[in-house]
């Protein structure tokens, strides 16, 4: 679908909020995605793991294992996140007292 078409079925008179979107220049309303992914015909959870992967590839992980991480603990249940963090505070503590001596 070109980015003209979309604009259309969305309501827009041009292609240019599309094209900005497509160029990253900023992340629509969560509203507006829920729009796009029923005007694309796609379940809206795809568009919400095609940030996640941007966000991702932003943040400039490389390892494997951290990208699954970060692709999956959105999905777990309040208390395994809370594990998680707590996890991740203590290593830091610890590395924080190794970098002291």
């Amino acid at each position: 679908m070109s980015q003209m078409d979309l604009a259309k079925k969305l309501g827009y008179k041009s292609n240019s909020y599309i094209a900005d979107v497509e160029a990253g220049k900023f992340i629509p309303s969560e509203e507006k995605l829920k729009k796009m992914a029923k005007a694309l015909s796609i379940p809206f959870s795809q568009i919400k793991d095609i940030l996640m992967e941007s966000k991702i590839e932003e943040m400039g992980i490389k390892e494997k294992e951290l990208q699954e991480m970060f692709r999956e603990v959105p999905k777990l249940p309040k208390e395994e996140k809370r594990k998680i963090i707590e996890t991740y505070l203590s290593i830091k503590e610890k590395l924080n007292k190794r970098k002291k001596k």
